[in-house]
């Protein structure tokens, strides 16, 4: 991270030799697709298959340009879901089957760097941190008949905080003369590490230094989400 840091701050200093300064304060949300990856929900076939899900964020941003260079920090509140499917059977006899998901209350800071064109197109990456407030599984379905459903709180189970890499790119559309203007763009993230957490159907994934019961040879879980971010910003110059 100081490496980035000195990096982005080096990129900034030779920029402002040459470059107009501006400042964009942005206001901005983003609909996700989200996943949690694990190779040991990967590896149970039928008994566990990844769906499907979605997530959001919302906040606020501030970057500083130096011409066409730019260094930027956000502030978002963020939901990332994770969603599974299982059937059971005995003897190529259907069982039962259910559906489950984790739900994730996140903060995200991410610090990025950023290059934009005279119309506004542009382009950002950088790392994120990204710290996991709650997390919630539930689960429903049915085994020989038997309806059931299940809730609790796995907090306990994740790690507290992550870093994920990020890349978007996208477009500011001014409006007219005015410095308030409209942002479109994508942005797509992955995280490093290990988030630990549970599988899908609820049996905690472990960690390195404890894998759990179900899962005895452990494997890292990753997050990773894309969408779509819309917002407004105000550029001062």
């Amino acid at each position: 991270m100081k490496n980035l840091l000195s990096l982005f701050t080096l990129i900034l200093l030779s920029s402002f030799t040459y470059g107009q300064f501006a400042i964009d304060v942005q206001a901005k949300g983003a609909a996700n697709s989200t996943w949690l990856l694990n190779k040991n929900i990967s590896d149970k076939g039928a008994t566990q298959d990844y769906a499907a899900a979605w997530g959001s964020s919302y906040g606020i941003a501030g970057n500083i340009y130096f011409g066409m260079t730019g260094l930027g920090v956000e502030f978002l509140y963020s939901t990332h879901n994770a969603a599974y499917t299982g059937a059971y059977s005995v003897n190529d006899v259907s069982t039962g089957s259910y559906t489950s998901n984790v739900k994730l209350q996140t903060i995200q800071i991410p610090l990025l760097l950023k290059f934009q064109s005279d119309k506004g197109a542009y382009i950002e990456l950088g790392p994120q941190l990204t710290n996991i407030s709650s997390a919630q599984f539930e689960r429903s379905g049915e085994l020989i008949g038997i309806g059931f459903e299940e809730s609790k709180d796995v907090s306990e189970e994740y790690a507290s905080s992550y870093i994920s890499g990020v890349l978007g790119f996208g477009s500011k559309i001014a409006f007219g003369d005015l410095p308030l203007g409209m942002l479109l763009g994508i942005r797509l993230q992955y995280s490093f590490g290990d988030l630990m957490g549970v599988d899908g159907e609820g049996n905690s994934l472990g960690s390195e230094e404890d894998p759990g019961f179900w899962h005895p040879t452990h494997e890292p879980t990753q997050a990773v989400s894309g969408g779509l971010v819309i917002g407004l910003t105000y550029t001062i110059k």
